[in-house]
């Protein structure tokens, strides 16, 4: 049987739509930024169910490089954390590949929770 219900990513879109349109316009004054907070993290949970876990396997790949281990993203870390706070990359030869992956990592959850300043970062050369 094919399940035509909509999915997670499908009823936050909905709800999204929803509120924008007919709750948002007749919201009042004092209650505004809330209800612009509620739009964005709708927005951000929409964002996120459609990113998925894609770029995590590459990023976890990369820390793992690092730290010469091996392990998902949520495991690596905290360990990568640990490890820039024992003093590991302070090396000069060990900081580029630190930067490198660092920005990496913003810009994967900048795609998520601000692809707005995404875009503005791609389009700023040299940042």
């Amino acid at each position: 049987m094919i399940n035509d219900d909509p999915g997670a990513r499908d009823l936050v879109a909905i709800a999204l739509r929803s509120f924008r349109e007919a709750i948002l316009p007749v919201v009042p004054a004092d209650q505004r930024f809330t209800a612009l907070m509620i739009a964005n993290a709708l927005g951000t949970a929409e964002r996120e169910l459609a990113a998925g876990t894609g770029a995590e396997p590459a990023l976890a790949a990369a820390v793992g490089d690092l730290l010469g281990e091996t392990g998902d993203l949520p495991t690596l870390l905290p360990r990568l954390c640990a490890a820039i706070d024992a003093g590991r990359f302070d090396a000069p030869d060990r900081q580029s590949a630190l930067r490198a992956v660092l920005k990496d990592i913003t810009l994967a959850r900048l795609a998520v929770s601000n692809p707005k300043r995404l875009s503005a970062e791609r389009r700023e050369p040299g940042r």
